[in-house]
């Protein structure tokens, strides 16, 4: 009986070793998803907390996989759940909001473009006359109510809506509160083409203007800025750039265009025109009130006829009185002056 009871003693001591020895080779085993190269060290240092996640996931098998909750059992890599595959929200966030306000920002200019022009509030019109393939049509913009003219302006860059007679206009104002400045975009049509576009300012002309043939071929283009030509040479009584002496038209290069002086107070003093760089046609001195004139002198047609001698055509004296006229002579321009 004694041999027994120690036979059993002893297997049951060999049984117990047995498993023990199994658990333990079970909990040190490593699991299939970490790195095969991982030693039992750095498992046993982990465990630890030694080191950070961000290390421990950088020793991952980037080919182990995870099954995410309500995944519909779809596997992902492990690397996708940490780290660089996130994208930053912050960011998309930030960028959404700023483009949102870009758009919100380019809507609104395109709702002032149909209502003002250059801060003025303007409202749309256009006329229609002619028949037929010759039916001219232009639109324009003008100014909401009636405002002076700048004295600076010329009646000949100078244009206005009738309302009384239904028509554009570059004559002399009589009835300012019947007359609207153009202002904004203006296009003429001939028939379906599309002939002259461009801007106007408080009734000047301003911007980019072009002029186009029926094949939309462009023929003629110019650059205003307030109803001077662009690259105008402009002189000024003060150092403020309010008060204009003079104004030398230029364009392209060239000295071409209406060339205007002033008197101090705003007053013109002398029209006239230039072309490439000579005077041509009828030139105007004015006294400096009321806008009377004072005398006309008759330069070349054209900037090609070298041989002509400018002579004066009419003279007034301060009442208005006309001292005395050669219109008459051959050698005079037959172009209408028109004034404000």
């Amino acid at each position: 009986m004694q041999r027994v009871t120690l036979v059993w003693c002893f297997l049951s001591i060999f049984l117990v070793k047995g498993a023990w020895a199994q658990t333990e080779t079970k909990e040190s085993s490593p699991p299939t998803w970490l790195p095969k190269a991982a030693s039992q060290d750095s498992v046993n240092t982990n465990k630890k907390g030694s080191k950070d996640l961000k290390s421990f996931i950088s020793g991952l098998d980037p080919a182990a996989t995870a099954t995410l909750p309500g995944g519909n059992s779809k596997s992902t890599s492990v690397t996708s759940l940490f780290g660089e595959t996130i994208p930053d929200l912050g960011l998309k966030v930030k960028e959404y909001k700023s483009q949102k306000a870009d758009r919100k920002l380019k809507k609104e200019k395109a709702r002032l473009a149909k209502v003002m022009y250059k801060g003025v509030p303007m409202m749309a019109m256009d006329i229609r006359y002619g028949s037929g393939d010759r039916t001219t049509l232009e639109t324009f913009h003008v100014l909401k109510e009636p405002k002076p003219l700048n004295n600076y302006a010329r009646s000949t860059e100078t244009r206005w809506y009738d309302t009384k007679g239904k028509k554009l206009s570059s004559a002399i104002i009589k009835e300012k509160e019947k007359s609207l400045l153009l202002h904004g975009s203006y296009k003429k049509y001939v028939g379906e083409n599309l002939i002259e576009e461009g801007f106007y300012y408080m009734g000047v002309k301003d911007g980019r203007w072009v002029k186009y043939d029926t094949k939309f071929n462009l023929v003629d283009k110019a650059v205003w800025d307030n109803g001077f030509p662009a690259e105008s040479r402009i002189s000024y009584y003060d150092s403020a750039h309010t008060k204009v002496k003079e104004v030398v038209p230029v364009m392209f290069g060239e000295t071409t265009g209406e060339f205007l002086q002033f008197y101090d107070e705003g007053q013109l003093m002398t029209s006239g025109k230039f072309d490439h760089g000579k005077k041509v046609g009828r030139w105007v001195e004015y006294y400096q009130y009321r806008r009377q004139r004072k005398k006309e002198i008759q330069y070349p047609k054209t900037s090609w006829d070298e041989e002509f001698d400018p002579f004066v055509l009419r003279e007034w004296d301060e009442k208005g009185k006309l001292l005395y006229d050669y219109t008459k002579d051959p050698r005079a321009s037959v172009e209408e002056e028109t004034e404000n």
